[in-house]
């Protein structure tokens, strides 16, 4: 389920704010040609979402394509876990974990990329914020991109 460069470019463009018709302008084309392919981009990001849940046995609970999130349940950790959709990172899990993170070869990587998720959602975090685990920066962030988690 492979993006171009344009329908990611359209679908960054939305997530910033900008309304169909101003990408439209950006872009040379109607604002009911980027409808159409909006619509196209959401079903994909949906797609890509729900099959990655799918492989990690996630069952869905809430699913978002505009923001690229989906909020799922892992019945095999008992807890729940998050799917994001990025122009950057693509599809990235994570999951609701509450453990040690600095035990993990992942650590840095991890908090790389979550940073990256803030940042290219238009998140500010403190310097404090950003100190936190790559799994306390992950609940604050994705608490503020899908009603009612809390972080």
């Amino acid at each position: 389920m492979g993006f171009t460069a344009k329908q990611l470019r359209i679908w960054g463009m939305r997530r910033d704010g900008l309304s169909l018709a101003e990408i439209g302008r950006r872009l040379g084309v109607t604002r009911q040609a980027i409808s159409k392919a909006m619509q196209r981009i959401d079903d994909k990001v949906s797609r890509t979402l729900e099959a990655t849940a799918r492989a990690a046995k996630v069952e869905v609970r809430h699913l978002d394509p505009e923001k690229g999130v989906l909020l799922g349940y892992s019945h095999e950790t008992e807890d729940r876990v998050i799917l994001t959709f990025s122009t950057r990172h693509g599809v990235y899990i994570w999951h609701y974990y509450s453990g040690r993170c600095e035990a993990c070869e992942y650590h840095e990587n991890c908090r790389e990329i979550v940073l990256d998720e803030a940042e290219e959602r238009g998140i500010t975090l403190t310097e404090e914020e950003k100190g936190g685990s790559p799994a306390e920066i992950a609940r604050l962030v994705f608490s503020k991109v899908i009603p009612g988690l809390e972080p």
